[in-house]
């Protein structure tokens, strides 16, 4: 053995074939003569020999393991999974064998299989640093978001030190839950107009239908305002499950059901818990981006108007309008273009960068020099369907300065009546706002290079969108 260990391997295998010379069933011999055979790249004569020790003892742990190393490098992963379970159940407690299983299910794509094996290899030795590595790359390589989640949380529970799979966990819960959840539930003016909305169209038998549930705030708000029913439904798991509760904590729950699945998979079913049981009167959405048009609003709220609202049921928002002006401002500027640096022209390096920038914050003083144009509008509570457009649009210039580009924002009429006395409920992420908590942001849309603009002139853009996504570039400035 101490000559094996040393990688003296012809002194090993000699003194292995003495012992056989005398004793020709010792197992040892047998299995370590074949682990030589191995180390020197003939596969075929180890796993021979491998197999052999094991006829002599069928309970070799080690000689299992081993026998499925050398059929997992000749590639037959099925009998090296079978070498590998045959040691486990002889040996339990084993982790570095439930990390090489894992790996030869990997290849064999059994995702599930693969990082339950790796994970009961970390549980078995929580400072298995390559069997982490084994479970984190087949993570990122072939498993959703969900079930990146769940497989980290687990690891975490016998390694709560482990840096990486916090990492690998906050990343999954990232795209789950993007973090722009938590400053939409704390914008007050954004849930004021949907609240007062609400409140204006709630009748005591309405059904409510909310597409996309969020934290269940504004369906708690309408079960609040004396809907009779409000049935709402989001597409991600996690947070059905986690606004269910958050309902259940608000004893709402016999007012409230939450359907975890898409709108557009929604069907009129007063006998199956997961459809509707009726048309409802009241439609609510907040799936709006910060464009408008994100998270497929447009298609989504055309299929529910046509199969699950009534006829002359109430859409809330009621309209929505894509609105834009050209804009300044030393902070923002900073945030988005360069100019010049210690005497240096940098300008060529905003050719590398998008042109199109989400603004990130709302106080970063933009100084807007034209009124605000109504790029789009949508009449989500007349109109049945919304084709994709293309415009050109001219700006009157209000204020002279060096103008970046465009800034683009929302309006949002939450309903067609008078609500607030002798208003209608509106809502506008102006850009002149400077609410610190937003979820709704502005979006700039830079020209290639900034122009410097004079009262009296016309910027003329072209602005298009293609029910998703909306784009606005310089055609012209006269």
């Amino acid at each position: 053995m101490a000559h094996h260990q040393t990688g003296n391997l012809s002194f090993a295998e000699s003194l292995y074939k003495q012992v056989l010379q005398a004793t020709p069933n010792q197992p040892d011999a047998l299995h370590l003569l074949g682990l030589v055979a191995k180390q020197k790249g003939d596969l075929k004569t180890a796993a021979q020999l491998i197999r052999k020790a094991l006829n002599y003892n069928p309970n070799y742990v080690e000689a299992y393991v081993n026998l499925g190393a050398t059929l997992q490098e000749q590639a037959q992963f099925e009998a090296a999974a079978d070498c590998y379970r045959k040691a486990i159940s002889l040996r339990p407690n084993y982790a570095e064998v439930y990390s090489n299983l894992g790996v030869v299910l990997k290849v064999q794509d059994k995702v599930v299989e693969a990082a339950e094996s790796f994970i009961r290899a970390i549980e078995l030795n929580p400072n298995y640093a390559e069997a982490f590595a084994n479970l984190d790359a087949l993570l990122k390589e072939s498993s959703t978001p969900d079930e990146a989640l769940l497989y980290y949380r687990k690891v975490l529970k016998t390694s709560p030190m482990l840096i990486a799979a916090q990492q690998g966990a906050y990343q999954a819960l990232s795209r789950i839950v993007p973090e722009w959840h938590v400053p939409m539930m704390n914008e007050k003016n954004r849930n004021s107009a949907y609240y007062d909305a609400l409140k204006s169209a709630i009748k005591p038998n309405s059904i409510v239908f909310e597409i996309g549930t969020g934290s269940g705030l504004l369906a708690m708000m309408a079960a609040k305002l004396g809907a009779k029913q409000v049935i709402t439904c989001e597409t991600v798991p996690l947070i059905a499950e986690t606004a269910q509760q958050i309902i259940k904590d608000n004893q709402l729950e016999k007012t409230i059901k939450v359907i975890a699945k898409k709108s557009t998979d929604i069907e009129i079913n007063a006998e199956k818990d997961n459809d509707l049981p009726e048309l409802a009167d009241i439609l609510v959405s907040e799936i709006f981006s910060s464009e408008l048009l994100g998270e497929y609003v447009l298609p989504s709220l055309e299929d529910a108007k046509r199969r699950l609202l009534k006829p002359q049921g109430k859409v809330i928002p009621a309209a929505g309008s894509i609105m834009i002006g050209l804009f300044t401002g030393d902070d923002i500027k900073r945030n988005l273009i360069v100019d010049d640096s210690f005497g240096f022209n940098l300008q060529r390096f905003n050719s590398v960068v998008s042109k199109k920038r989400m603004i990130a914050r709302n106080d970063l003083n933009i100084e807007l020099l034209s009124d605000g144009i109504e790029a789009f509008n949508f009449d989500f509570e007349r109109e049945d369907y919304f084709p994709a457009e293309s415009k050109s649009l001219r700006i009157p210039v209000k204020t002279a300065g060096r103008c970046c580009g465009l800034v683009q924002w929302m309006k949002l009429q939450m309903t067609k009546e008078k609500a607030n006395g002798d208003e209608k409920v509106m809502f506008e992420n102006h850009p002149s706002q400077t609410s610190k908590v937003s979820n709704w942001q502005q979006c700039a849309y830079l020209f290639d290079a900034p122009i410097d603009v004079k009262v009296g002139q016309v910027v003329v853009v072209n602005a298009a969108h293609n029910r998703a996504v909306p784009w606005f570039w310089l055609e012209d400035f006269i």
